[in-house]
C-alpha cells in the first residue's frame, strides 16, 4: 500500500463531485484528515459553478448524477490541465467509452477503496504541474522517490538507479535492479522491433513515449504509459530517464468493455468495431480479408442434456481453442452471442484460409467432450461458413457478414461438423 504523503497533500485544492448524501461524506470525512481546500458539489450544474470559482487542482467525480451527469460536466469544462478522475461502477459501461475519449486520468471502482482514491490523488499531483510550484527542490525529489516510478539507466541501458515507488511497484529491490537491463521486466509479447524503434528514438537524442505491457517480480501483469529521455553532458547523451505512469487498472475496464465476460474473446461491441477498422484497412492496403462465422452444432441439446453449467465450460473450451488458432497480430477471435463465434483474419488466400478453419473444425471434435444427443458425431462439434474477398470486392461489413452467415447456414444443411467456402468469395 503507498504511503500517505501528508506534505504533499496539505496545499492541494480538491473537488469531487458526487449526488450519493452517505458516499460524499464518507470520502470528505476522510480527505478533509489531510486536504485543507476539499469541496463537495450534489451534481454537476454545482460542480460546474465550484470549479469555475475554486479553481481546483484535482476533480474528482461521479458519473451518473441529475441534472447534469459526469460526463456532461467535463465536456461543459472544455480542455483543462486539472487531472480528473472517475468514481463509477461496473454497470456504467456505456459511459466508460466516453470517459476514455475525454483523456480521463483515471478511473475509481465503486465501492470506493479511500486509500486507493487517496493514491490515485498522489499520483495525479505528481504527474502533473502542480510539482513545479508546490515545493522546492529537496522536498521534490524526497516526493519523486516515494511517488513516481522512476528507473535511470547508462547509455548502454543498465540500471544505475531506481526511485523506491519503483520498486516498490515491481516487487525488486534496489540491489536487484542496479546492474540489470530492463530485460529483468520485460513482457515477452513486447516484440525485437519495438525494443530496435525504442533504441532508434532514443539514441538519436530524441524522447520516447509509448504504452507498455510488463511484468512484476511475482509475474503480475501490468500496464504503463512510458516516456524515457535522453540526458545531455557536453552534447552527448550519458543516460536515459524513464518515468511511467501505472494504467493496468484502466486497461482492465477497457478490457470488460470489449471482453466477453465467460470465454475472454472479443464481444459483439469490439466485432463490429474491428470488422470496419480491418475492411477499412484491407482497402487501404488493397489487401484480403476472411470473415468466419462459426456455430456449436446442437447446443441447445447439449444444454438440455447435460445442464447449462456444462455448456458453459463447453463454450471455455471452444474459446481457447479459437484463441490458439487466432495468434497473428492480424487475427480476431469474437464470441457473438449465445454459442455463435466470428473470426477475422487478414492476409491469407483462399485456399490457405478454408485449410485454417478446417483445422479449427477438427481441433473442436478432438477435444473429445461428449455429446450423445449430437446427430453427426459422439462429440460436440462446430459448423463454420466463411468469405474471402478482395479490397475491391467487399461492399461493407453487414454485406461481409451476410455471406460468412449464409456459408455457415449451408454448412449446417450439409451436415455440421464441416466448413463451407461462401460462393461470394474472390475467385482469384
Amino acid at each position: 500500500m503507498k504511503k500517505i504523503n501528508k506534505t504533499l497533500l496539505s496545499n492541494v485544492t480538491i473537488l469531487y463531485v458526487e449526488d450519493e448524501k452517505m458516499i460524499s461524506e464518507e470520502v470528505s470525512f476522510f480527505f478533509k484528515k489531510y486536504v485543507k481546500k476539499f469541496y463537495i458539489a450534489n451534481n454537476g450544474e454545482e460542480g460546474l459553478e465550484l470549479f469555475k470559482e475554486v479553481k481546483p487542482d484535482i476533480l474528482i467525480t461521479d458519473i451518473q448524477m441529475p441534472k447534469m451527469n459526469g460526463l456532461e460536466m467535463i465536456k461543459e469544462i472544455g480542455h483543462t490541465s486539472v487531472p480528473i478522475i472517475i468514481t463509477t461502477a461496473y454497470s456504467d459501461i456505456d459511459y466508460f467509452l466516453k470517459a476514455i475519449e475525454l483523456k480521463i486520468s483515471k478511473f475509481v471502482i465503486k465501492p470506493i477503496n479511500l486509500v486507493n482514491l487517496i493514491s490515485n490523488v498522489q499520483d495525479c499531483i505528481v504527474e502533473s504541474y502542480l510539482q513545479d510550484k508546490l515545493y522546492e527542490k529537496d522536498n521534490l525529489l524526497k516526493i519523486v522517490d516515494e511517488n513516481v516510478l522512476l528507473s535511470i539507466t547508462d547509455k548502454n541501458g543498465i540500471i544505475i538507479d531506481v526511485s523506491s515507488a519503483f520498486c516498490e511497484f515491481t516487487q525488486f529491490s534496489k540491489d536487484e535492479l542496479i546492474g540489470e537491463s530492463h530485460r529483468i521486466i520485460k513482457h515477452e509479447d513486447n516484440s525485437n522491433s519495438f525494443y530496435e524503434n525504442m533504441w532508434k528514438e532514443i539514441s538519436s537524442g530524441k524522447r520516447f513515449k509509448t504504452e507498455i505491457k510488463n511484468r512484476k517480480k511475482d509475474g503480475t501483469i501490468y500496464y504503463a504509459n512510458l516516456t524515457i529521455t535522453p540526458v545531455f553532458k557536453d552534447d552527448e547523451i550519458i543516460n536515459y530517464t524513464a518515468i511511467r505512469n501505472d494504467i493496468t487498472n484502466k486497461k482492465r475496464l477497457e478490457q470488460l468493455i470489449i471482453e466477453d465476460d465467460l470465454t475472454r474473446l472479443y464481444n459483439r461491441r469490439h466485432f463490429n468495431t474491428i470488422l470496419n477498422k480491418e475492411i477499412r484497412r484491407a482497402k487501404r492496403d488493397k489487401a484480403i480479408i476472411t470473415l468466419v462465422s462459426l456455430d456449436i452444432d446442437h447446443f441447445k441439446k447439449y444444454n438440455d442434456t447435460y445442464g447449462h453449467p456444462k455448456g458453459d465450460d463447453v463454450l471455455i473450451k471452444i474459446g481457447k481453442v479459437l484463441l490458439e488458432h487466432t495468434s497473428r497480430s492480424s487475427d480476431y477471435a469474437f464470441r457473438i452471442g449465445g454459442e455463435e463465434f466470428c473470426l477475422i483474419f487478414s492476409g491469407s488466400q483462399v485456399q490457405e484460409s478454408l485449410f485454417h478453419v478446417q483445422e479449427i473444425v477438427n481441433a473442436v471434435e478432438n477435444l473429445e467432450i461428449e455429446h450423445k444427443n449430437s446427430r453427426n458425431s459422439k462429440f460436440v462439434t462446430i459448423s463454420a461458413g466463411l468469405i474471402v474477398q478482395k479490397a475491391d470486392e467487399i461492399v461493407d461489413e453487414d454485406t461481409l457478414y451476410k455471406y460468412s452467415d449464409i456459408a455457415l447456414y449451408q454448412a449446417k444443411v450439409k451436415g455440421r461438423n464441416q466448413v463451407i467456402l461462401s460462393e461470394s468469395s474472390t475467385k482469384s
